[in-house]
């Protein structure tokens, strides 16, 4: 009978293994938002060893400059009605939305970048200080591809933490990605999180699709270098690269459903391997370095 429930398990895995790894963020704004200061060749200089960012002004498309000539550079947008979301390559010009609030009004906007090659993302979905977005409402955008796990402004550190409303949604069975950025407005909000993308080519359309098939990750500084399922084993393969990576000491946790921890470990060690059993419901992995830096991978589902 086990044999029988290995056999009909299915783990399905955002993660390729090819390709290349590259790193981005996707929330920032300029002094063209009301809430930004900076220009755009400031924010070039920010991010200079960045290889893809947003530019997501509130309420506008800010328009492209040849400031970031070596960057994959998006269109961006954040909507901003009592709740705020991102579209990453709008399906918009000049003509810009309404941004007043309804669910259905943002994941029909959502629908519609989608359909262009675009991804769209729910902002610090649990700042309870203002904008803060419900499990309820999150089920009612379907068509959203992403919401924001952490949450990198530093100015409300206690509400930019999403990890545990997002292990609620997906235990819902609602497939959605969990994403880090910045929400940078100044200096000293820059490079805090970000997400390592693993695309087919350096290329737009090769992140984007990377980013709405969920191969990538967040980090705050450490991470994966590759997450492999074979069967009902998944390998998940620590940062390497550095002596100060494979030589630290690390926490290891895996989650599931309604965010339960399905398996620990610390020590020493740069791969940790896991046999689903098929009840998980889904798997994702957090490991954090002595020290703080973490890594967040995208869930495995469990069919």
């Amino acid at each position: 009978m086990a044999w029988m429930e290995e056999c009909m398990m299915r783990l399905i895995s955002p993660y390729t293994n090819q390709g290349i790894w590259l790193r981005g963020s996707l929330h920032i704004h300029s002094k063209f938002s009301a809430c930004g200061f900076h220009s755009l060749p400031e924010i070039a200089l920010a991010y200079r060893d960045y290889d893809f960012l947003a530019i997501t002004d509130h309420d506008r498309v800010t328009d492209r400059e040849s400031a970031f000539p070596d960057k994959i550079l998006f269109r961006g947008y954040e909507a901003s009605g009592a709740r705020h979301m991102l579209l990453i390559e709008p399906p918009f010009g000049d003509e810009l939305p309404a941004n007043s609030f309804s669910c259905a009004h943002y994941n029909n906007m959502a629908a519609e970048a989608a359909a262009c090659g675009g991804f769209s993302i729910i902002n610090h979905p649990t700042r309870i200080s203002g904008q803060a977005w419900s499990f309820e409402e999150i089920l009612q955008m379907p068509s959203v591809h992403a919401m924001e796990i952490y949450s990198g402004d530093g100015i409300h550190i206690e509400e930019d933490v999403a990890v545990r409303l997002w292990d609620k949604v997906l235990s819902a069975k609602r497939q959605i990605w969990g994403i880090g950025n910045d929400d940078f407005h100044h200096w000293g909000q820059e490079r805090r999180v970000w997400n390592v993308v693993q695309a087919e080519e350096r290329t737009p359309t090769a992140v984007l699709r990377a980013l709405r098939n969920g191969n990538f990750y967040v980090s705050t500084g450490y991470g994966f270098d590759a997450i492999e399922v074979d069967g009902a084993d998944i390998l998940f393969r620590l940062k390497s690269g550095s002596s100060l990576f494979t030589e630290a000491y690390k926490y290891f946790t895996l989650f599931g459903r309604d965010g339960k921890v399905l398996a620990e470990k610390t020590g020493y060690f740069q791969e940790f391997h896991y046999q689903a059993s098929g009840d998980e419901g889904y798997i994702r992995a957090e490991v954090y370095l002595s020290g703080g830096y973490c890594g967040i991978s995208q869930p495995i589902f469990v069919a």
